[in-house]
């Protein structure tokens, strides 16, 4: 039965992209909505990601994980209206496609043949030969043998999506508590009474929702093992053109490129499990440069604007954790690797409604925290 919004105080641990599009659904519809975060809201994965939303690229395979980010990725056009009435924010959500390039004949069919599932589930996918390619992208190397083209994937700003979120948030009611360090959640008799704080402090809620990120295994409490869900290092480098070279998102074999309207282009993005580190490395650095350079040689005469790393929360088998625990009112939503800002949408309306007392509109048994 759906529980009364009256009594119903949320606390959401995480003000990353998960937590703020949870705290958002919740407080619009009239749940009294705490967002607790170690440091400033957004600083880890969610503002420093690409923002590619490649529901088909990200998927060879069939699964649960596929449908999960197909009905994410078609909440996000109406999505980015929504932020931009409530904000006044534009996220750039952009239907750009994404094209999956390759350097060899034998790869391309690699990939052809890994992804025919997706046309038989009513997807579309497009291949094409070197010709159509550089009329479709004239910057490619001259060395691409052709592409497979996602039409449907896109794309958002992460920071701009990040700030419109937050902001929608709080005016919807929604309160956000920076430098609140997340000791345990607090329950008693099989249901969560609120959360504890490094000063022993004690946050009351009738509901909890874990949504920190790869700091997830560490809050006491969750039903989560240690190293449950581990730091996934990415590093990215940001080139700044005169111009757009391309609108659309472009994957080679060694690197992603993430065009944005002004004329930036963001390389990623490495993978690297080396724990709490943030470093940015040369070797890196270089090999992302060399590989962007070699995939679309006209950025060699681009700007080197920055470079940065990020921490993805990764659950070993590649699914997110998303649902209900055995302590009543305990929710977790993590785990969703370099999938977050894809499937920030859907996790919201997943756990909104279980919040809510509502029956979530997928089956989130392959997702379930305690599989």
């Amino acid at each position: 039965m759906a529980r009364s919004k009256a009594r119903q105080r949320c606390v959401v641990i995480g003000g990353g992209v998960i937590g703020c599009s949870v705290a958002w659904e919740l407080a619009r519809h009239g749940v009294a909505v705490t967002v607790l975060e170690r440091s400033v809201p957004g600083a880890e994965a969610s503002s420093a990601a690409a923002g590619i939303l490649g529901a088909q690229f990200e998927c060879s395979e069939p699964g649960p994980l596929f449908e999960l980010a197909l009905e994410s990725r078609a909440l996000h056009a109406p999505w980015a209206k929504r932020l931009a009435q409530a904000t006044g924010i534009d996220v750039e959500y952009r239907a750009s496609g994404l094209l999956h390039v390759e350097l060899g004949a034998a790869a391309l069919k690699r990939v052809r043949d890994s992804y025919a599932f997706q046309r038989k589930a009513g997807q579309r996918v497009v291949e094409l030969g070197a010709r159509a390619l550089r009329q479709r992208l004239p910057s490619i190397s001259p060395k691409a043998v052709g592409a497979l083209h996602f039409p449907d994937d896109a794309r958002v700003d992460p920071p701009a999506l990040f700030r419109a979120l937050r902001i929608a948030a709080e005016r919807a009611g929604a309160v956000f508590r920076s430098g609140a360090y997340v000791r345990r959640v607090v329950s008693a008799s099989g249901r969560v009474a609120g959360v504890e704080l490094d000063d022993a402090s004690v946050v009351p809620a009738t509901d909890v929702v874990v949504a920190a990120g790869s700091w997830s295994s560490l809050v006491e409490g969750a039903p989560l093992p240690s190293g449950g869900v581990v730091p996934a290092r990415g590093q990215i480098v940001e080139l700044t053109l005169q111009a757009p070279l391309f609108d659309a998102v472009v994957h080679g074999p060694r690197c992603y490129l993430v065009p944005r309207d002004d004329g930036r282009v963001l390389i990623g993005s490495t993978l690297e499990f080396v724990g709490y580190k943030r470093e940015v490395t040369a070797g890196a650095v270089r090999d992302l440069l060399d590989a962007a350079i070699g995939l679309c040689p006209a950025l060699a005469d681009a700007q080197l604007s920055r470079s940065w790393s990020s921490f993805r929360p990764y659950v070993k088998g590649g699914l997110p954790a998303i649902g209900p625990t055995e302590t009543q009112g305990l929710v977790v939503a993590t785990g969703h690797y370099r999938n977050g800002i894809l499937l920030a949408p859907i996790t919201a309306e997943l756990v909104g409604a279980l919040v809510r007392g509502r029956r979530p509109s997928l089956d989130l048994a392959a997702f379930s925290p305690v599989r």
